[in-house]
This record gives C-alpha cells, structure tokens and sequence, in this order.
C-alpha cells in the first residue's frame, strides 16, 4: 500500500510535478475525509491518475489489472483478476471488468 509519504517521496525525474500534485491532492481527501461518497469521487480521480502513472512507470514485478464499473463509469487498479468493486461496496462488489493489464 502506498502512503502519503511514499506520494511525496516520488521521484520528481520520473513522475511530472502536476502528477505528483495530483496523486497527493486526491490522496489528501480521501484521509481527511470519513464521508464515503467524497472519498468514492476522488477515488475515481486518483484511480485515473494512477492508471496514467502505472502506464508510463513500472509500480509492480507483478501485473497491475485496471478494472471498470460501467455504473460508475470509473476504474481503479488491482493486483487481481478477481472484480472487487470499491465503488458499491456489497451491494455490487463483483461489477466490472478487466480493461488492461499493465
């Protein structure tokens, strides 16, 4: 798991310095806030954010799965194939699909 602290430490040679703002920002909100639907929105943005970072920068020796809800019409990343939905919790936990592996 990556911490605020990892976020800050990225190396600012090999992620650009909006990235890095960005990750943080939206990593920011989601700890400061115990409001689940604010932190399922910048979820979705961080989630995205990461995606671009994890295309261009190698995050894992394993494959880093970007999974998609078409309700939310978000994805987020995952080191399984297996679909856990962060975006509805129980209520729809196995929606989605595998869209890229990186």
């Amino acid at each position: 798991m990556v911490t605020l602290t990892g976020f800050s430490n990225i190396d600012t040679a090999t992620v650009k310095e909006d990235s890095r703002k960005e990750l943080l920002s939206d990593a920011g909100a989601i700890y400061q806030t115990k409001d689940l639907k604010v932190q399922r929105v910048k979820f979705a943005t961080l989630s995205a954010n990461m995606f671009i970072l994890a295309k261009s920068v190698k995050l894992s020796t394993e494959p880093v799965y970007q999974q998609y809800c078409p309700m939310k019409q978000a994805s987020w990343l995952s080191n399984s194939k297996v679909i856990k939905n962060p975006y509805y919790g129980s209520m729809m936990l196995t929606c989605g699909s595998v869209k890229a592996t990186l």
